[in-house]
């Protein structure tokens, strides 16, 4: 319930119960009281032989649980503070890559050579994945009336409705002209229901995606991808380029947060990277661009 009253998505009030309930069995049904520092300590560091990322999302379900906990008076140090204050999240040492310009480019090549069939779909939902960020299901869930193509098609957006959204705020987010021209073309030529209502992408049958068969349409776009080339691509890496772009064009990172949906500002320097070495050499440093503004 609290996380709920936190606007939370469904999606994260499900995992939080589920982990709390394995934890709940792994403990043999005890009461909160045992939730230690020594018990959560065991329990992520089985996990951990699994998968370190589950073990790090567990961990951190774990300790938010007994944050509560200790701000309701339930359990807490003498102090008033999280027993699990000291309990030390598992890292996962794992750098996040946005794909490249060049794999951009590849990518657009390579839409331009599939089936007539799916091109239109395809086109319009890779390039808007590049060019707004979305995440997976804000895209899936996306309706024909929430995208605006506008004139001129450099002001075209989408607006993500607060309840498909993780973070559960609307918001408007630009598209840009290579995108709004594919989603156009799709909506006005080849989509399979021509309607005004409805989700945006449709399945080749014409009925709106689930998020498994969503989850599969990308799956396949990924081997077609991979024949180009092209490793590990997937919903999130475009949403790291997204945000990359966005912080390489001269966006603070506050709008990078409202644009990309992002509460926490942690996050937003998550998902984006420095500008490759190469492209800093063609900038003036710091001492030149001082120097040439002072000569002015």
């Amino acid at each position: 319930m609290a996380k709920e009253a936190e606007g939370r998505s469904p999606r994260t009030l499900s995992d939080y119960g589920k982990y709390l309930h394995a934890f709940d069995r792994w403990l043999g049904g005890s009461a909160v009281a045992e939730l230690t520092p020594v018990a959560v300590s065991r329990y992520v560091a089985e996990r951990q032989r699994g998968s370190r990322y589950a073990a790090r999302y567990i961990s951190a379900v774990l300790k938010s649980f007994a944050s509560w906990l200790a701000l309701m008076g339930y359990v807490a140090t003498p102090l008033g503070t999280s027993v699990l204050a000291g309990v030390r999240t598992p890292r996962v040492d794992r750098r996040r890559e946005p794909c490249t310009d060049d794999e951009v480019r590849m990518m657009i090549r390579t839409l331009n050579a599939t089936s007539d069939r799916t091109r239109a779909r395809d086109k319009a939902v890779v390039l808007t994945l590049l060019a707004t960020g979305l995440r997976l299901n804000e895209l899936r869930e996306l309706q024909v009336a929430d995208t605006h193509i506008e004139r001129p098609i450099e002001q075209s957006y989408v607006f993500v409705r607060a309840e498909t959204s993780k973070s559960r705020e609307a918001r408007k987010v630009r598209l840009d002209r290579l995108a709004a021209q594919a989603v156009h073309e799709y909506v006005r030529g080849l989509r399979p229901f021509t309607g005004t209502g409805g989700a945006l992408f449709l399945t080749e049958g014409g009925k709106p995606f689930s998020l498994c068969g969503f989850k599969n349409y990308m799956a396949r776009l990924r081997g077609a991808f991979e024949a180009a080339g092209i490793k590990d691509w997937m919903a999130h890496r475009a949403r790291h380029y997204w945000a990359t772009s966005a912080h390489r064009t001269g966006m603070t990172v506050f709008d990078i947060a409202a644009e990309g949906g992002w509460r926490d500002l942690k996050m937003v320097q998550r998902y984006t990277h420095e500008r490759p070495f190469e492209e800093l050499q063609r900038l003036p440093t710091p001492l030149s661009a001082a120097l040439g503004q002072r000569a002015v």
